[in-house]
């Protein structure tokens, strides 16, 4: 099992989703983490059109294993924090957060000198389509991350 830290600099193009997904994919595929591929690349979809949409500047991308699923990170120039967003019925975009609620088994964000970190974990075996009673929520990791919601 291989396992390490898989790093991408993305500049804000409108295929940069799709560069962001076929990386953390073969990474996944490398693994042997064919399970966790439809809520990773979910996720990290979500987190990089997030971030090309608030802040329009060059993204990092880090996809790890770390022993228990997989760990993936967004930087971008914003320092403005992820937060859940009031929906009409019609609304076509501000699910993001709710959608890391719901799939994810943690995710948080960090500020950074230049922007924010927006993290997720999603573990292998782990059931990670919840249904919307589902426990999902926010949660931080001590010394690593501020709770999503504030």
């Amino acid at each position: 099992m291989q396992q390490g830290t898989h790093a991408l600099e993305l500049e804000p193009r409108l295929d940069t989703s799709a560069v962001a997904r076929r990386h953390v994919l073969s990474r996944l595929l490398a693994w042997g983490l064919d399970d966790l591929v439809d809520p990773v690349l979910l996720l990290t979809s979500e987190l990089v059109t997030n971030a090309l949409l608030h802040s329009g500047t060059t993204l990092g991308l880090s996809v790890q294993r770390d022993g228990v699923g997989v760990l993936v990170e967004v930087t971008d120039g914003s320092s403005v924090p992820p937060a859940k967003r009031r929906l009409s019925a019609t609304a076509v975009t501000g699910r993001g957060v709710r959608l890391l609620d719901l799939v994810s088994d943690s995710w948080g964000w960090t500020p950074t000198d230049t922007g924010k970190r927006v993290w997720f974990r999603v573990r292998a075996g782990a059931e990670w389509a919840r249904g919307a009673d589902g426990a999902g929520r926010a949660v931080s990791e001590p010394g690593r991350a501020r709770d999503a919601e504030g």
